[in-house]
């Protein structure tokens, strides 16, 4: 069945129904790829997977929120009220995706055993494991991913790493930086930054602009690396954003964003237009400084979402506990609320996007089925389709 038959079958303009399957989550997407082989060549066209992310990207502008713990993973969207947490596929060998340490475009990136990273579509379920680094050196030590993000421009998703040396020389550490391509599957050894990674808080990357943000230990400025360019810089802080503060990095709606000890929130509005850094939120209360401080010790990291009106920013803060507090830009109170339906435990808070976004080498892990068994030269189903379409609802 071709794209006209399709279309005349269906009863609407190709160019609708593109529009209409597009709004849809992925759930009934990966049914309908079931229905005939010209919807499964529509919805797994890289145009309709992009058109398919992009409204995804605008439903849920950093509203949701993934949860990692340790065996398991939940998502949040901060927008609907009221707020519960959903449970997603996770693979059955827990001792496999150790830490998470990325997410973007639906895509979540893991720390694994034995120095290995893979990726993970929780949405349709596609696990792909990365080529091992080659190290040059025996006696170096790879380091958890500093970054994991999207490309823009080479179209490609990229992920930044290091290692260093079990025994420094001289007192002096070695490092050796490493940049992965997705589109060709390579580890790559790069040229090191003008610093020493020793001089970062190694979280997980905040992406922005194209490139990859850290905080400097110092809490003076903000550690960079073009994704593209593979050129590092930096971003200054305000002058008002004290380093004693203990600013923490993180992302709000696509803007850099600076949360402080006494629960400033700083955004950068204008990206590298330093005078644009604003204040939209102080708490007036000094009752989340023990909460807030502690965290800064341990550097465990943050996440931020917001409401559909912007009128508040939920701060979530990683670790042992949940710790989520809403902030009030209005009343400029802050509330330390509960999400129900979150494990007990989660070291990693981070936002997600539900999408179609493949990987190639899949590991399907549906038990029932190949995609292409899914669908005959008619469009008509067959019993494996219908087996594997009701596996979806597990």
């Amino acid at each position: 069945m071709d794209m006209k038959k399709l279309e005349k079958s269906i009863d609407l303009p190709l160019e609708l129904l593109i529009e209409i399957l597009s709004c849809l989550p992925v759930k009934p997407l990966l049914r309908f790829k079931c229905v005939s082989k010209s919807l499964y060549n529509v919805i797994n066209s890289p145009d309709f997977i992009k058109l398919h992310l992009s409204r995804s990207l605008q439903a849920h502008l950093e509203g949701t929120l993934i949860v990692f713990g340790y065996i398991c993973i939940h998502t949040f969207d901060y927008s609907d009220s009221p707020c519960h947490a959903t449970k997603l596929y996770y693979p059955d060998n827990d001792n496999y995706l150790r830490m998470l340490v990325g997410s973007c475009n639906g895509l979540l990136c893991f720390s694994c055993q034995a120095d290995e990273v893979a990726l993970l579509n929780p949405a349709t379920r596609a696990c792909k494991n990365l080529p091992k680094i080659t190290l040059t050196n025996m006696y170096r030590e790879l380091r958890t991913p500093l970054g994991f993000g999207y490309d823009c421009i080479s179209d490609d998703y990229k992920i930044l790493r290091c290692a260093r040396l079990r025994v420094a020389y001289a007192g002096i550490p070695e490092w050796e930086t490493f940049l992965y391509s997705y589109k060709t599957n390579v580890w790559e050894s790069i040229q090191n930054p003008p610093w020493t990674w020793e001089t970062v808080i190694l979280s997980p990357g905040s992406v922005v602009n194209n490139s990859l943000h850290w905080m400097d230990r110092d809490h003076k400025v903000i550690k960079c690396f073009d994704l593209f360019t593979q050129r590092y810089y930096e971003v200054p802080l305000h002058e008002k954003i004290i380093p004693g503060y203990s600013p923490t990095l993180c992302v709000l709606r696509g803007q850099l964003c600076v949360v402080t000890f006494y629960l400033d929130i700083w955004v950068l509005k204008e990206y590298g237009v330093q005078d644009s850094w604003t204040r939209v939120f102080r708490c007036p209360s000094v009752q989340w400084n023990s909460l807030y401080n502690s965290f800064c010790r341990m550097h465990l990291g943050l996440s931020v979402a917001c409401s559909k009106d912007g009128s508040k920013i939920l701060l979530a803060v990683m670790g042992d506990r949940q710790n989520f507090i809403c902030c009030d830009l209005k009343s400029k109170e802050a509330t330390k609320i509960q999400i129900p339906g979150l494990p007990p435990r989660s070291p990693a808070i981070l936002q997600w996007v539900e999408s179609l976004v493949p990987l190639s080498d899949d590991v399907m892990n549906y038990s029932e089925g190949r995609l292409e068994k899914l669908c005959d030269i008619e469009g008509k189903l067959i019993a494996d389709t219908c087996i594997w379409a009701v596996s979806l609802e597990t």
